[in-house]
C-alpha cells in the first residue's frame, strides 16, 4: 500500500513538473523518485548540494530549465465554519449547512482539480480532503489560479460561507527536506542551538520524533555523519535528530497553514484580494426568518410551516431536506423558485447514508441495529425536540464537541505526502468509527409524535466528523456515555495505527484522582493522539448559538488539562462539561461563571473539572453507585449548599461526616465510592482526609460534590440503561 501510494505521488509530481512543457512526464519520474523516495534520511550539507546538482542537471537535460523545476502546493478550506452552520437554530438548516460545506471541501474541490488538470492528473494530486481542509499538488503555473478557484467554489455553492486558499511553489529538494535546506542545515542549526537565547524557540519548533519514524530510527553514528565537521555529544545528537525530524514535507504544510491564517486575517495576503459576501439589509425588506441578517427572497410553506428565506438559507434548508430523503414534491418550494441544484453525490454521502451502511456492516451486531428490526421506517429527527424526547429526563439535548490533541504537531513531522495521506485517513477513519460505534451502543431509535401521527427517528444529529474534529447532538441523558465511548474508541484505534513516543504513560499508569478501575484502565492502551471534548447539556429550547459558544469554551478548557498531562508524559484527552437547567445560569463565559459560582481558580474550588477520561468514567460510576444505593437527592443538594455558603472546608466536612453517620445504610457506599475512590494524585498531598474535599498544593482544596449534583439527573443508574 505504501509503495503504491508513493508511486502515485511520484507520477503526480512528475506530471506537474512536465505540465504545459510538452515533455513526457515519464522521462522525469526517476529523477523525482531519486529526490523523494530514495534520498538519504540524514544527509550532510555536501550530500544535499550534490543531490541538488544531480536533480537540477537531470531535469535540465530532460528539457526543464532550473526556474521551471518547481511544484505548487495548494492549501485551503472554509473559515468561521460554526458561524455559518449555526446561523440558524433550526435542525434541518444546521444539517444542510454542515452537509453542504462538507461536500464542497471533500468532493467538489477534487472535481475542480480534475476539471482543470485533466481526469488522471487531477485525481492523483489530492493529498487529503477532509476535516474542513484541502491539500493538493498542482503545476507551479496553475497553483495561484486553483487557490482562487477554491475560494470561488465555497462562495458559489454556499453564497455566504467564508473560505481561504493559498499556494506556494517548492523544489523537489524542499518537498523532501523542508523549506530551503541548502540555506539552513545541520551545521547552521547547531550554531543556533548552542545559543541559550535561541534554544527555547528552536525546541518549540523542532519537535521530538515519534517512535518508528525515520528520524527516531537514526543512530548516533548516522547523526554524526550528517554533521561531519563537528564533534557532537549525546545532547547535540538528540538536537540534530529533532532537526531532521522537522525538516521534512510536514514543514511545508506548516508554512502553508501560516500563510492560510495570515490571508484569513489580512484578506489581501498571498494572492488576489478576498471578497466576502454581503447582503445588505434594506429598511423596507422582510428579514430572513433563518439568519435574521439578510433580506428574504422567498416566503411560503415548508414542511407545514410558513418560512421567509434568503437564498443562502433556502439552500441550507433544501440540502437538509435532500439528506433527509424528502421527495421532489417536498422540495418543490425551492426548485420552483431558485436555479441552484444540489449534486446527487451530496445525498449519497450524507451521514444518514453512512450510518445505515455502518449498521449493515460493522454495526450489524450492535444494540441499535437489533432495535431497528422492530421498526419498519426510521428517519432523521426533524428538530431538536425529537432528539430531546429520547432523554431521561426528557426535553434535554447534549452537544458534544471533540477535537484531537497535538494533531498539528503530528502532521508537521511527517516525512512525505504519502505519510500525510495515511495519517489523515487514520484520523478520519478512527473518528468516524468511534462516533458510529458509540451511537450504536449507547442509543436506540425512539418513537415521537408528529402532529396526529407517530414516527420513529434516529435520536441524534451528526453535524460534522472531519479528521479529528467532530460535533454532534445527542439526548442529554446519554451525552456523557457517548462522549466517553467516542474518546476511548478513537484513542485506542490511533494507538494501534500511530504508535506513541517511547517513555510515555499508558492509560493505566498515569496518576489521576480516581483510584478505582474503569474501562479505560481495565483494558490499557498507550494513546498517541488524545481526544478532548466539551459537553454541554441543556433544554432543547436553549439557543443553539449560545450552546455552541459554551461547548467551544469547554473544549478549550479540556485541552488545557490534556496539555498539562502531555507535559508529564501522558497523551490522552480530557473532558469539561456543563449541565444547564436554565439558560440564565451562565450570563457570560464559563470562566466567569465558575469564578463567581464555584470559586474556580481560588484555594477552595467547588468543582474538580475538567477531568481525564478515566476520571470522568469514575465520576459516572460514582453517580451510578449513589443512585443504586438510593442516596437522597435532597441530601446531595443540601451538602452542596453547605459547601457554597460556609467558608473553609471543616464545616462542610463535618456536615458530610454527620450525613454519613446518620444514613447508616449508605455509609459503605460513601466510604467506597467517595472517600476511597477519590484521592489527590500526588501522594505528598494526602494529608488528613477531609471528605468530600480533595487536597491540592498550597493548602488549597477542590471537590467533586458539585459536579456530582450537577450531572446527577443526566446519568442513568446503570450503563446498560438506554433511551
Amino acid at each position: 500500500m505504501m509503495n503504491a501510494d508513493r508511486f502515485t505521488f511520484t507520477r503526480a509530481i512528475a506530471a506537474c513538473l512536465a505540465y504545459g512543457t510538452g515533455i513526457d512526464a515519464r522521462s522525469v519520474e526517476d529523477v523525482v523518485r531519486s529526490a523523494l523516495d530514495n534520498a538519504p534520511v540524514a544527509p550532510s550539507k555536501a550530500m544535499l548540494e550534490e543531490l541538488h546538482t544531480t536533480v537540477t542537471t537531470r531535469l535540465h537535460d530532460a528539457g526543464l530549465p532550473e526556474e521551471a523545476q518547481r511544484v505548487a502546493l495548494v492549501y485551503g478550506g472554509a473559515t468561521k465554519i460554526k458561524g455559518y452552520v449555526f446561523e440558524s437554530p433550526a435542525l434541518p438548516e444546521l444539517r444542510g449547512a454542515s452537509a453542504l460545506l462538507e461536500w464542497v471541501n471533500d468532493h467538489h474541490l477534487s472535481a475542480i482539480w480534475r476539471e482543470t488538470l485533466g481526469e488522471s492528473l487531477g485525481a492523483s494530486c489530492t493529498i487529503y480532503a477532509g476535516g474542513g481542509s484541502f491539500l493538493a499538488f498542482a503545476p507551479a503555473a496553475r497553483g495561484a489560479e486553483l487557490a482562487g478557484r477554491i475560494e470561488q467554489a465555497f462562495t458559489r455553492q454556499t453564497l455566504t460561507a467564508n473560505s481561504v486558499a493559498v499556494a506556494a511553489t517548492f523544489s523537489l529538494l524542499e518537498l523532501r527536506y523542508g523549506r530551503r535546506p541548502l540555506d539552513f542545515w545541520t551545521k547552521e542549526f547547531l550554531n543556533c542551538w548552542r545559543d541559550p537565547q535561541l534554544r527555547a524557540e528552536l525546541e518549540a519548533y523542532y519537535y521530538a520524533p515519534l517512535p518508528g519514524s525515520a528520524a527516531a530510527n537514526l543512530s548516533d553514528h548516522d547523526i554524526c555523519a550528517a554533521v561531519p565537521d563537528l564533534a557532537l555529544n549525546r545532547d547535540e545528537c538528540a538536537a540534530v535528530r529533532r532537526f531532521l525530524n522537522r525538516k521534512q514535507f510536514g514543514e511545508l504544510v506548516t508554512i502553508l497553514a501560516t500563510m492560510f491564517n495570515r490571508r484569513r486575517d489580512e484578506r489581501a495576503y498571498a494572492g488576489a484580494p478576498r471578497y466576502l459576501s454581503l447582503y445588505p439589509m434594506l429598511p423596507w425588506a422582510e428579514r430572513c426568518g433563518s439568519s435574521d441578517a439578510r433580506p428574504a427572497e422567498w416566503r411560503g410553506a415548508v414542511a407545514d410551516e410558513t418560512r421567509a428565506y434568503s437564498e443562502p438559507s433556502a439552500r441550507k434548508r433544501y440540502v437538509g431536506q435532500l439528506i433527509k430523503r424528502d421527495d421532489d414534491a417536498q422540495t418543490r418550494w425551492y426548485t420552483s423558485t431558485f436555479a441552484w441544484r444540489a449534486p446527487d453525490a451530496l445525498r449519497d454521502r450524507s451521514w444518514e447514508t453512512r450510518w445505515e451502511e455502518f449498521l449493515d456492516q460493522k454495526g450489524a451486531d450492535t444494540p441499535y441495529r437489533h432495535a431497528m428490526d422492530q421498526w419498519r421506517d426510521v428517519t432523521p429527527p426533524r428538530d431538536l425536540n425529537e432528539i430531546g424526547a429520547a432523554s431521561r429526563p426528557d426535553r434535554y439535548i447534549g452537544v458534544v464537541y471533540a477535537d484531537g490533541n497535538n494533531v498539528g504537531r503530528l502532521i508537521a513531522t511527517l516525512s512525505t505526502p504519502d505519510d500525510l495521506r495515511r495519517a489523515s485517513e487514520h484520523l478520519s477513519t478512527a473518528a468516524t468509527d468511534a462516533v458510529f460505534a458509540a451511537l450504536a451502543h449507547c442509543l436506540q431509535p425512539v418513537e415521537v409524535r408528529r402532529k396526529r401521527q407517530r414516527a420513529v427517528v434516529h435520536p441524534f444529529e451528526i453535524l460534522t466528523i472531519g479528521g479529528d474534529d467532530l460535533l454532534l447532538i445527542v439526548p442529554g441523558s446519554r451525552a456523557f456515555d457517548v462522549a466517553l465511548m467516542i474518546a476511548s474508541a478513537f484513542e485506542r484505534s490511533l494507538a494501534q495505527r500511530l504508535p506513541a513516543p517511547s517513555g510515555v504513560y499508558a492509560s493505566n499508569a498515569v496518576h489521576t484522582r480516581y483510584t478505582r478501575a474503569t474501562p479505560v484502565t481495565q483494558e490499557p492502551y498507550t494513546p498517541s493522539v488524545g481526544l478532548s471534548a466539551g459537553v454541554v447539556i441543556a433544554h432543547e429550547s436553549a439557543p443553539i448559538f449560545f450552546l455552541r459558544d459554551l461547548v467551544e469554551e469547554l473544549l478549550k478548557r479540556a485541552k488545557k488539562l490534556a496539555r498539562r498531562y502531555a507535559a508529564q508524559g501522558y497523551y490522552g484527552g480530557a473532558i469539561d462539561f456543563m449541565v444547564l437547567k436554565s439558560v440564565t445560569m451562565v450570563a457570560d463565559s464559563v470562566e466567569a461563571f465558575r469564578k463567581a459560582a464555584l470559586h474556580d481558580e481560588s484555594d477552595r474550588r467547588l468543582t474538580a473539572r475538567p477531568y481525564t477520561w478515566h476520571e470522568v468514567a469514575g465520576l459516572l460510576e460514582t453517580v451510578r453507585a449513589l443512585k443504586r444505593a438510593n442516596f437522597p437527592r435532597s441530601q446531595l443538594y443540601r451538602l452542596r449548599r453547605v459547601m457554597e455558603t460556609t467558608s473553609g472546608v471543616i464545616a462542610s466536612t463535618m456536615e458530610y461526616l454527620y450525613t454519613r453517620a446518620r444514613q447508616t445504610s449508605l455509609s459503605d457506599t460513601l466510604i467506597e465510592h467517595i472517600e476511597q475512590a477519590w484521592r489527590p494524585p500526588d501522594a505528598t498531598l494526602r494529608r488528613p482526609v477531609t471528605p468530600p474535599w480533595l487536597p491540592l498544593a498550597h493548602q488549597a482544596y477542590e471537590t467533586i460534590w458539585s459536579d456530582l449534583a450537577e450531572i446527577y439527573d443526566m446519568v442513568s443508574a446503570t450503563v446498560e440503561e438506554r433511551v
